[in-house]
């Protein structure tokens, strides 16, 4: 009991706008983004999109390209083998 009289009574002691949250300005905004800053990774290399690379999958090598999807790079795997080099 002597616990929760403790506690209210700092409570009390608290100013008012402790507890109140910060009003974020309706105008501010996160910076723009350039898509062209963004890279997909493989082999110990940065890719931009579009570009294309063979990677090893469970049915073998394959051409990948990478791309966009949904705010996030990552490689889209084809059905097409890697070149014979």
């Amino acid at each position: 009991m002597r616990s929760v009289v403790v506690v209210l009574a700092l409570m009390g002691l608290a100013p008012a706008a402790a507890h109140e949250r910060p009003v974020l300005s309706q105008t501010a905004q996160a910076p723009a983004h350039n898509p062209l800053e963004c890279y997909c990774r493989a082999q110990g290399r940065m890719f931009a999109p579009g570009e294309k690379v063979c990677l090893r999958t469970a049915e073998g090598p394959r051409l990948a390209q990478c791309q966009m999807e949904i705010n996030v790079m990552s490689w889209s795997v084809t059905e097409t083998p890697c070149p014979e080099t």
